[in-house]
């Protein structure tokens, strides 16, 4: 009977402590808003960016401000999910918000390897596919990141998405945020903006 409740209390005990694994994981997931885009393209991720620069009421706002440290910690996360490339969507105030040596080098430092698209740029849609496509042919895991990893985020993955399966804007913009709901983060994502950037190459 002593042998029963031993057992029984090593059970309660693992029980709980995968508990708090799984907890554990999903916490840090949405600490960084770190998700898989899609099953249908299972090398891409959307992330939010280290500091979430330009954030409003935001920590990080000024020229500078996002400590190296916080850059290097967000890095050293991605490398753990197996992430060996960023395509970063940030505008040029909020990658001038990153201390030096900056974003990139940072990055480059760590073994990641970035790609810079401001997707109010002209033939920003090309880039966005292009990076992709290198990180496809290389068989390597790419985060996909704005600031907060939502709006931009979320229109990028639903192009990328809709090119490569070949699907509507409409259900591509659908799966983007029903993965997103599954995966328990944040993406933001209409057929409009879908198309704005798959027809005119820009969201300007």
């Amino acid at each position: 009977q002593q042998e029963a409740e031993i057992r029984k209390m090593v059970n309660r005990a693992l029980v709980s402590l995968l508990s708090f694994m799984s907890f554990a994981r999903t916490a840090v997931s949405m600490a960084y808003n770190f998700g898989k885009a899609s099953s249908r393209i299972p090398l891409v991720f959307g992330v939010e960016a280290p500091g979430v620069p330009m954030k409003p009421g935001g920590k990080y706002n000024e020229k500078e401000s996002v400590p190296t440290e916080v850059v290097e910690q967000w890095a050293d996360y991605l490398k753990e999910q197996g992430v060996s490339r960023t395509l970063c969507l940030l505008k040029q105030e909020e990658l001038d918000c990153y201390a030096n040596p900056g974003y990139a080098s940072i990055l480059e430092s760590k073994g990641i390897k970035p790609s810079l698209v401001d997707v109010f740029q002209p033939e920003a849609g090309d880039k966005c596919w292009a990076a992709y496509q290198e990180a496809a042919e290389s068989g390597e895991k790419i985060a996909v990141h704005c600031s907060g990893g939502e709006g931009r985020t979320g229109v990028v993955l639903g192009t990328l998405l809709a090119k490569d399966a070949g699907i509507s804007s409409e259900d591509a913009a659908s799966e983007i945020l029903s993965t997103a709901e599954e995966e328990k983060v944040v993406r933001k994502v209409g057929a409009a903006k879908l198309d704005k950037l798959l027809n005119e190459n820009t969201l300007a």
